[in-house]
């Protein structure tokens, strides 16, 4: 009797062994990880997919004197961009991606200026609308320290901004009516580290990259009738967050992020409207995990700068793990 009732222990423990097992290795389950306790790669065969929206009412900006104030005249306008993204699993330490850009911007500006002709003020209305593809990015993605224990984890990463976007001013009609250019028109390489501390239900992050741009041709005013060459300065971007679980299914994230543009160049010389800029920002994201769907928002609210914009910025998200 005790035999058997030693082989029905045995029995009953082991099932419930497997199950615990089987639990953790289901594909679906994997699939289903929340952005704090996902690995920093996809494992090998997943598949992400995702559109990201970024909306901005551009009105004020932080000046020379970091600042903020209006920019000048009676103006506005707002971005829109539109970006598919796309990853895969090499294995699991390494993931490729490429993200597809869509920009829809609008400038309109009133201005009234003297006219000593006339000797009175007139009005002038003007309007640049920039819309199409933007500059394709492919990154590959490899995790240095993976995750182990639930502790620490790094990845390296290294992304190439290629200029597929329209990079000349097209339909110009005078130097302030015109389509805006919906890319860059130059080559841009970004090497990055991204560390995280996981301690359920926290998690820690700090990261860096550096964006160097390569030296290309392009029309830089609209009216201009030759290519002149430039070189936009080159980019650090470095910050941190601190990231926790509201539920099992709903993630908090606070992030703070520091960038800094360095001066661009114009035909070799030091370009006098291609400012140093900085900027320091903070982004807190509501982030929902519904089984393979993760969906969310996130506000990023400039708090100082330099010769950068002020006004916040709102992105929406949408992901899918097949």
């Amino acid at each position: 009797m005790k035999k058997i009732s030693l082989i029905y222990l045995l029995v009953i423990f082991s099932t419930l062994a497997f199950g615990q097992t089987e639990k953790i290795i289901n594909p679906a389950d994997l699939k289903q990880q929340t952005v704090i306790t996902e690995p920093l790669t996809l494992r090998k065969g997943f598949l992400r997919v995702g559109l990201f929206y970024n909306y901005s009412l551009v009105d004020k900006y932080f000046d020379n004197s970091a600042k903020k104030t209006f920019y000048p005249g009676s103006g506005w306008a707002t971005s829109n961009n539109l970006q598919f993204l796309t990853q895969y699993g090499v294995n699991d330490r390494l993931t490729v991606e490429l993200r597809i850009p869509y920009t829809s911007d609008l400038k309109n500006v009133h201005q009234k200026m003297y006219a000593p002709i006339i000797d009175s003020m007139v009005s002038a209305n003007y309007s640049t609308r920039g819309r199409g593809i933007g500059d394709l990015i492919v990154d590959a993605i490899y995790q240095i320290i993976p995750s182990k224990d639930h502790k620490l984890s790094l990845r390296a990463e290294m992304d190439l901004t290629l200029p597929t976007g329209r990079k000349n001013p097209a339909n110009v009609v005078n130097p302030y009516e015109y389509d805006a250019p919906t890319g860059n028109g130059a080559f841009v390489v970004t090497p990055g580290l991204y560390a995280r501390l996981l301690s359920y239900p926290f998690s820690f992050t700090a990261f860096a990259y550096y964006d160097y741009n390569f030296k290309e041709h392009k029309i830089l005013n609209a009216g201009d009738l030759e290519e002149k060459e430039f070189k936009y300065g080159n980019h650090i971007n470095t910050g941190g967050s601190i990231n926790f679980h509201l539920n099992e299914w709903i993630a908090l994230i606070n992030e703070l992020d520091y960038d800094h543009w360095g001066k661009g160049e114009e035909e070799g010389v030091p370009a006098n409207d291609l400012y140093t800029r900085w900027s320091f920002s903070y982004s807190p994201r509501l982030i929902f995990q519904i089984r393979r769907f993760r969906l969310g928002e996130s506000v990023e609210i400039p708090l100082k700068g330099k010769m950068t914009g002020a006004d916040p910025q709102y992105i929406l998200f949408v992901q899918y793990v097949f």
